[in-house]
C-alpha cells in the first residue's frame, strides 16, 4: 500500500515537472494575414516550446482561446503528436499558406481558421494541460485586448528571453509585443518579421 502512494506521488511530480516545461513563445497575427494583394494567405500561428529533458506527448494537451471580450472560451483544440527536448512545435491556421510563406519552417499542426492559432491580436490564448487545466496563459481571459498590454493586432507577441517557464496567469513583463497601435516595432509583415520554430 505504502509503495502503491509512493509511486503514485511521484508520477504526480513528475508530471507536473513536465507540465512546467512546454510553454507558449510566439503568437502571430501578421499585417499582412489572408491579404490577396501580398499573395500571403492564412499564415498566423502558436509556437509552443519545450524547456524540459526530454519529449513530451501532446496528445492529451490543448490550445483554447477567448475571442475579443467574451467571458467564455471556445472550446478547446486538442493537439496532437508530441514535442522533443529543447524543440519548438507550432500550431498554425493554413498549413500549406504556411509552408509557402514560411520556407525554412515547419507547422507541426494545422488546426484552420477560427481557432486558438487564427487570433485577430486582440484574443487571448491558453495552454491547457493533460487534466484541462491551464497550464500558460497570454492575456486576461474574458478581456478585449484592444488597447491593453496583451494586444498584438497586425503584429506579434514574443515570449521575452529571459521568461522560460509556463505561467498559467497573465504576466506582462515576460512578453515583447509589436502591434499596429504603435507597441513595440509597431505592425509585422510575414514572413520578414517572423521566425516560427
Amino acid at each position: 500500500m505504502f509503495n502503491s502512494i509512493r509511486v503514485l506521488l511521484t508520477t504526480i511530480f513528475i508530471s507536473t515537472i513536465a507540465f512546467a516545461d512546454v510553454f507558449i513563445t510566439e503568437i502571430a497575427d501578421p499585417n499582412n494575414q489572408g491579404s490577396s494583394s501580398s499573395g500571403i494567405g492564412n499564415v498566423r500561428f502558436v509556437e509552443l516550446y519545450n524547456n524540459g529533458d526530454s519529449a513530451i506527448d501532446l496528445s492529451t494537451w490543448a490550445l483554447q482561446r477567448w475571442t475579443n471580450g467574451n467571458a467564455d472560451p471556445q472550446s478547446a483544440v486538442p493537439l496532437t503528436g508530441s514535442i522533443g527536448a529543447g524543440e519548438f512545435y507550432v500550431v498554425c491556421n493554413g498549413g500549406d499558406d504556411f509552408a509557402a510563406a514560411y520556407v525554412d519552417s515547419v507547422c507541426n499542426q494545422d488546426i484552420g481558421t477560427g481557432g486558438p492559432a487564427d487570433s485577430n491580436g486582440d484574443d487571448n490564448i491558453a495552454l491547457l494541460g493533460t487534466d484541462g487545466s491551464i497550464v500558460d496563459m497570454f492575456g486576461v481571459a474574458g478581456e478585449d485586448g484592444t488597447s491593453t498590454g496583451h494586444e498584438f493586432e497586425d503584429g506579434r507577441a514574443e515570449r521575452a528571453a529571459d521568461n522560460t517557464t509556463a505561467s498559467a496567469t497573465w504576466d506582462e513583463a515576460g512578453w515583447n509585443i509589436d502591434n499596429d497601435s504603435g507597441g513595440g516595432d509597431g505592425a509585422q509583415n510575414a514572413p520578414d518579421g517572423y521566425d516560427p520554430g
